[in-house]
């Protein structure tokens, strides 16, 4: 009857604490306690992740009547329900439960609310960069010229085209970053956000080469339309670039 009666109070103590259920971010270390007022040790022995079984076999650090936990965030590199095994012991008795977490990319739950605010901004993102788009379609690109070919003025408004291609360079890089993100918090299948961020960080450690270059030939349009600007005061009209 007394063994009966400290098996039952071992389930009411130490299970409850083990089934709690958590989320928890993707490759990041791990630390839970769980609590006994009768429990003398407690074993952390396997996790059951996405397709596999870890072996942990960890015995819990106590302190008082609780046992603390500590797992490396190389065990959590999926997403999924991870479930930790534990047994926990009175010297007599072994009680078995889980404690288990949702591994997600945030470490948290997303919200519907959440989810329409991602995406909300992601469209958002897109409008700007297709109207930036638009823009620098139309804005010119050379100078005024007459029927013959022969430059008649310089147009300044050409280069508008430079800050607005920057601009619009760094806003597509921002959308693939953001995309990556999205896919990561609402797709199970990793491939696609991770196809994702590998395009953004291409685009990233590109864009100094790009920047240097756009900066070079905005100051050689310059210079060259200093050039032309002085032979038109002088009423020179030059027939294409010099």
């Amino acid at each position: 009857m007394k063994r009966f009666l400290l098996i039952a109070m071992l389930i009411l103590l130490v299970l409850p604490s083990l089934n709690a259920y958590e989320y928890h971010k993707q490759s990041t270390d791990l630390a839970f306690a769980i609590t006994s007022n009768n429990a003398t040790a407690c074993n952390l022995t396997t996790i059951n992740a996405p397709g596999s079984l870890i072996i942990i076999n960890q015995e819990g650090n106590r302190t008082s009547q609780t046992f603390n936990f500590s797992i490396g965030g190389d065990n959590y590199s999926e997403f999924g329900v991870y479930c930790h095994n534990l047994e926990c012991s009175d010297g007599f008795t072994m009680i078995t439960g889980d404690k288990c977490y949702e591994i997600n990319y945030f470490g948290k739950e997303l919200t519907s609310s959440q989810s329409t605010l991602y995406i909300g901004l992601l469209a958002i993102l897109i409008f700007i960069l297709l109207i930036t788009l638009f823009g620098i379609k139309y804005l010119p690109s050379d100078n005024k010229k007459d029927d013959q070919g022969r430059i008649l003025s310089i147009n300044f408004i050409k280069y508008l085209r430079l800050p607005l291609s920057l601009f619009a360079y760094f806003l597509f890089t921002g959308i693939i970053f953001l995309s990556s993100n999205v896919a990561y918090a609402f797709l199970s299948e990793q491939l696609g956000a991770k196809i994702l961020f590998a395009i953004f960080s291409i685009l990233l450690s590109v864009s100094p080469i790009i920047l240097i270059l756009l900066v070079i030939s905005f100051f050689v349009k310059f210079f060259n339309d200093k050039e032309i600007q002085r032979m038109l005061n002088r009423g020179i009209f030059p027939q294409g670039k010099i």
